[in-house]
C-alpha cells in the first residue's frame, strides 16, 4: 500500500491524479449553502463544531465501497494512512479538489481561521476589498483598529470636517447643549461668523441668545469659522451625543483612514465583517493557497468529508 511519506513527500497517486481534478477558479462561494442541502439530502449533517455527522445507511454503503478499493473504512485509519495530521500531507489532498469544492470546505472554519486566511493576500489587495465597503462596515472597522472613537476624528481633514457639518441630520438643541461649555470668545466667534456682525462685548448668556434664534444651518456655519482644533473637538461631542452621525462622513474619507493601519491591523479590523463576506474575499485566493487556508480545518472532519463524499479521489491515491 502506498502512503504519504512522513518527510511530506506526496503519493505517487497524487501525481497521477493531479490533472483529473484540477479546474478554474470561480466565484462559487454561493455553492455553500447548495453543498449544505446536497450533505442534508443524501443523510449527512454538520454538527454546530463542523463536525460530520453521517446517516447509518451512507456509512455502510461507504464502508462497503471502501472495502472493495482497499480504502480504510474508518477516519482514524485513514488519517494514519495519509499521514493526515501533518499540514502538508493535508494540503497535498486539499490541491487536489476543485476551486468551488474548497469554498464549501470553509464554512467548516472559525471566523480567526479566515482572517489568517487573509494575511495571504497583499495590503494592497486588502484596500481594495475594503474600499468597496459600506460606510457602516467601515466604521466597525475602524472603531475596532483605533484604541478610542476620537482617533477616527482626528484623521478626518478640515475639508472633510466642514463636509461633516454640512448635514442636515445635525440636531440644533444638541449644538446649544454644547455651546454652554464654551468661552465668550469662542461663542462671538461663532456668532460673527454666522451672522456676519460683529458681537462686541455681549456676555456669553447674550451670545447664546443671539446663536439660539438662528437656524441649524447658520449654527453649523458659524462652527465652521473656528479654528481646527476647537472645531474638531465641537463634532466630537456632537458625535458623543449621537454617533449615528459617524455616518455622515463619507465613504471615501473613512476609506483613506484604513490605507494608514499596516496589513496585520488591517486584518485584525476585517475580523468585524461577517464570516460570508471573508469567504468571499477568500475565494479570490488561487487554488494553492485557498487550499492552504483549508488545511486549517479540523483533520477527523476533513477525513471524514474524504470517505463520504471523495471515494474517486481516494481509490487513485491509494491505488
Amino acid at each position: 500500500m502506498i502512503t504519504l511519506d512522513t518527510n511530506l513527500t506526496l503519493y505517487p497517486g497524487l501525481y497521477y491524479y493531479l490533472p483529473m481534478v484540477k479546474s478554474k477558479n470561480s466565484n462559487a462561494y454561493s455553492a455553500i449553502d447548495q453543498y449544505s442541502e446536497a450533505q442534508a439530502a443524501k443523510g449527512t449533517k454538520i454538527g454546530q463544531h463542523g463536525q460530520i455527522i453521517q446517516a447509518a445507511d451512507n456509512t455502510q454503503n461507504a464502508n462497503a465501497a471502501n472495502q472493495v478499493n482497499n480504502i480504510p473504512t474508518d477516519t482514524a485509519s485513514l488519517i494514519e494512512m495519509l499521514k493526515l495530521e501533518l499540514p502538508a500531507n493535508k494540503a497535498a489532498i486539499l490541491k487536489l479538489i476543485p476551486h468551488s469544492e474548497l469554498l464549501q470546505f470553509l464554512s467548516l472554519l472559525n471566523k480567526d481561521q479566515l482572517l489568517s486566511g487573509l494575511k495571504l493576500f497583499t495590503k494592497d489587495k486588502l484596500l481594495q476589498f475594503v474600499s468597496n465597503l459600506p460606510k457602516q462596515e467601515l466604521l466597525k472597522m475602524l472603531s475596532k483598529m483605533y484604541i478610542s472613537p476620537d482617533q477616527i476624528l482626528e484623521n478626518f481633514s478640515i475639508k472633510e470636517l466642514n463636509h461633516f457639518l454640512s448635514s442636515k441630520k445635525i440636531d440644533k438643541s444638541n449644538m446649544i447643549k454644547i455651546f454652554q461649555s464654551l468661552s465668550r470668545v469662542e461663542l462671538a466667534q461663532i456668532a460673527e461668523a454666522a451672522t456676519g456682525v460683529t458681537q462686541g462685548n455681549k456676555t456669553e448668556a447674550q451670545l447664546l441668545k443671539v446663536i439660539g434664534d438662528l437656524s441649524a444651518t447658520q449654527i453649523t456655519d458659524g462652527i465652521k469659522g473656528l479654528e481646527y482644533k476647537k472645531m474638531r473637538g465641537i463634532v466630537s461631542e456632537m458625535l458623543k451625543q449621537d454617533a449615528t452621525l459617524y455616518t455622515e462622513f463619507t465613504q471615501e474619507s473613512l476609506f483613506k483612514q484604513t490605507e494608514n493601519f499596516a496589513k496585520t491591523s488591517l486584518v485584525e479590523g476585517m475580523g468585524t465583517l461577517d464570516t460570508n463576506q471573508l469567504i468571499q474575499f477568500l475565494d479570490k485566493l488561487p487554488d494553492n493557497f485557498l487550499a492552504l487556508v483549508v488545511t486549517q480545518m479540523d483533520t477527523d472532519t476533513l477525513a471524514q468529508i474524504l470517505l463520504n463524499d471523495y471515494q474517486n479521489l481516494l481509490s487513485q491515491v491509494v491505488a
